[in-house]
C-alpha cells in the first residue's frame, strides 16, 4: 500500500495534470523574472487551495519547485548589492521572492499536515520526509531572505518551523538527510536559529553571508536538545514552540521555561572551535588547515569571529541607562557627506549648504554610547552597518561622529539605525601621503582622541587608502600634522578607522 499512490477512482485535477503543467510552465517568459514569478505565485496560490489527491499535488510542487529554482537567482541578483532603504523597485523583487518560498513551504506543509495520524502508524512516514525537509527549508530562506534586508521576520514563519520541526522528532526523521539538496530537518532548524541568535541586524550583508557559509561547515556543533534545568547559561538557549520567535538566552532571561515542548539549543561546542579558531588564526595559522576560507586571514573576518563568539555565548550585555525622548536631529550619511558637514561649521564656510544635504531624524532614545534614530524626512541615501553617520541635535551646536551598529527597515517608508558614537569632537581634514606627493588631497576625519576606542588618537579614511606603519600628512584647520598609521582598530565597507601617532 502506498498513501501517495492514486486511488482508483482519483482523477487527477487537468489544469495540474503533468503535460498541460509543463507546457504551461514552458510558455513562461524566459527574458522577464518579475511576470514570470508573478504567474508563479498565481498557480502556486491555485494549487495550493484546490483538493487535490497527494500523489498529485506533489508531483505539481515539484514540478513548479524546478522551474522556480531556476528563475530564484535571477530575482536574487537584482538584490545583490541593495542597501536600506530599499527602492520600490527592490521591495517588490524582495516580495515576489519570499511570495514564492512562501508558497512552496504552505504546499509542502499541507501535504503533510494533511494526512490522517491513523496513516502514520502504518509505515507511510519516510514518504513524507521530502516534503517536510522542503517545508522546513522554505520557511528558513523566507526568514534569511528578511535578515539580509534588515526587514522584520514574516509573521507566523518561527511558529511553523517550530511545529514543522517537532512533527520531524515525534517521527524520529530530524536528523535524516534528504538527497536533493542533501540536508535534514535539523540542519536547516538549526541554521535557522543559529543565525537569528546571531543578531543579523547588526550584521553587514557580507558578514551575513560569510556567517551562512561558516555555518554549512560548523554548525552541526550545535545541539538541540530536549529542555531541561541549566545549571550554566552561557551558550544556552530556550525554544518554546508556543512563540513565533526563535527564542531567548538563558543568560539574558533565567525565567524561561522547560515546559510545553520546549527545546535548548546548545551552542557551547560551537563557540569553543570558533575561539580556537580566532587563536589560532591570530598564530598565523593558515586559514584552510582550520576550515576556513582565505579572507579568514583578514582583520574584518577575525572580528566577525569575534562578535558571532559574543552573540553565540548569549552573554547580557551591558546596557547604558537610556533617555527616551524624541527630539529632531539633522543627519548626514557617508564620510564624504560629514566632512562637508563639519567643514561648514566654520566661518568661513557656508552652513545653508550643509543643511540642504542633510535628513531629518528622530531620537528613538539616546544612551552615553550612542543613539537610535528613526528616519523622518529628505531623501535617505542607502546605508549600511558599518556606515559613518554624523548627527546634529536641534537644541545643541555639537555634531556627533558615529558608527550604524544595527538597522531595521520593514518598507520603503521605514528606516531604523543604532549608532554608536566615536568621539565627541571630529576634525574635517585633508591628507597626502607625503608633503611632497602631487596627488590631490582626499578628505579625512581626525579624532584626536577615540573614547569609542580606547581613547587613542585615530582617523576615519577610505578603505584601502593608508597602511600599516605609513606615514602621512594630515592638514586641518589648526596646521599640519605629520602621523603614522599604528594599527587598523576597524574596518567596514566604506570606511576605515586606524589608530595614529606621531611620525
Amino acid at each position: 500500500m502506498n498513501f501517495i499512490a492514486p486511488g482508483r477512482e482519483a482523477l487527477p485535477d487537468p489544469e495540474f495534470a503533468p503535460e498541460p503543467l509543463r507546457a504551461w510552465l514552458s510558455s513562461l517568459p524566459p527574458h522577464d523574472a518579475a511576470a514570470a514569478a508573478a504567474a508563479l505565485i498565481e498557480r502556486m496560490t491555485a494549487l495550493n487551495r484546490a483538493d487535490l489527491q497527494p500523489r498529485a499535488r506533489l508531483r505539481a510542487l515539484e514540478m513548479l519547485r524546478d522551474h522556480i529554482e531556476g528563475l530564484v537567482p535571477q530575482l536574487e541578483r537584482k538584490l545583490a548589492r541593495a542597501a536600506p532603504p530599499l527602492d520600490s523597485a527592490r521591495r517588490q523583487t524582495a516580495y515576489l521572492i519570499e511570495k514564492l518560498f512562501k508558497e512552496l513551504a504552505a504546499g509542502y506543509s499541507r501535504t503533510i499536515l494533511s494526512v490522517p495520524r491513523s496513516w502514520l502508524s502504518l509505515g507511510y512516514r519516510a514518504q513524507l520526509h521530502v516534503p517536510l525537509v522542503r517545508a522546513v527549508d522554505y520557511h528558513a530562506r523566507r526568514l534569511s531572505l528578511a535578515q539580509q534586508l534588515y526587514a522584520r521576520s514574516p509573521s507566523a514563519v518561527w511558529a511553523e518551523l517550530h511545529r514543522l520541526f517537532l512533527l520531524a522528532r515525534e517521527w524520529h526523521i530530524e536528523g535524516a538527510r534528504i538527497e536533493s539538496p542533501p540536508r535534514s530537518a535539523l540542519d536547516v532548524y538549526r541554521t535557522a536559529l543559529l543565525l537569528a541568535f546571531a543578531q543579523p541586524s547588526k550584521l553587514t550583508r557580507a558578514d551575513f553571508a560569510r556567517a551562512q557559509e561558516y555555518l554549512v561547515q560548523h554548525a552541526e556543533l550545535a545541539e538541540v536538545l530536549p529542555a531541561k534545568p541549566v545549571a550554566n547559561p552561557a551558550g544556552v538557549f530556550a525554544i518554546d514552540p508556543r512563540r513565533d520567535k526563535p527564542g531567548v538566552a538563558y543568560a539574558k532571561r533565567s525565567d524561561a521555561g522547560y515546559d510545553n515542548g520546549a527545546l535548548l539549543l546548545a551552542t557551547g561546542k560551537l563557540v569553543e572551535r570558533l575561539e580556537f579558531q580566532v587563536r589560532r588564526l591570530k598564530d598565523g595559522i593558515a586559514p584552510a588547515s582550520l576550515g576556513l576560507p582565505e579572507d579568514a586571514s583578514s582583520l574584518a573576518y577575525q572580528e566577525l569571529l569575534q562578535l558571532l563568539g559574543v552573540h553565540w555565548r548569549g552573554d547580557r550585555a551591558a546596557r547604558s541607562a537610556r533617555v527616551r525622548f524624541h527630539p529632531r536631529v539633522d543627519a548626514w550619511i557617508g564620510l564624504r557627506e560629514i566632512w562637508r558637514a563639519l567643514r561648514a561649521e566654520l566661518p568661513q564656510q557656508g552652513a545653508a549648504e550643509a543643511s540642504a544635504r542633510a535628513t531629518e531624524w528622530i531620537v528613538l532614545n539616546e544612551s552615553s554610547r550612542g543613539f537610535a534614530l528613526r528616519h523622518m524626512s529628505g531623501a535617505a541615501p542607502p546605508v549600511e552597518v558599518g556606515e559613518l553617520v554624523a548627527i546634529k541635535p536641534r537644541d545643541r551646536g555639537a555634531i556627533f561622529v558615529c558608527l550604524v551598529r544595527w538597522i531595521q527597515s520593514n518598507n520603503p517608508e521605514h528606516l531604523e539605525v543604532g549608532l554608536q558614537q566615536l568621539a565627541p569632537i571630529a576634525i574635517p581634514a585633508v591628507y597626502r601621503p607625503s608633503e611632497t606627493d602631487r596627488a590631490a588631497p582626499e578628505p579625512i576625519l581626525y579624532f584626536p582622541q577615540l573614547p569609542a576606542k580606547r581613547k587613542s588618537a585615530a582617523v576615519a579614511a577610505p578603505p584601502e587608502r593608508l597602511h600599516a606603519n605609513a606615514p602621512f600628512s594630515l592638514r586641518h584647520r589648526h596646521g599640519r600634522l605629520s602621523l603614522r598609521a599604528a594599527r587598523l582598530i576597524e574596518k567596514t565597507p566604506s570606511v576605515e578607522l586606524i589608530e595614529v601617532t606621531g611620525a
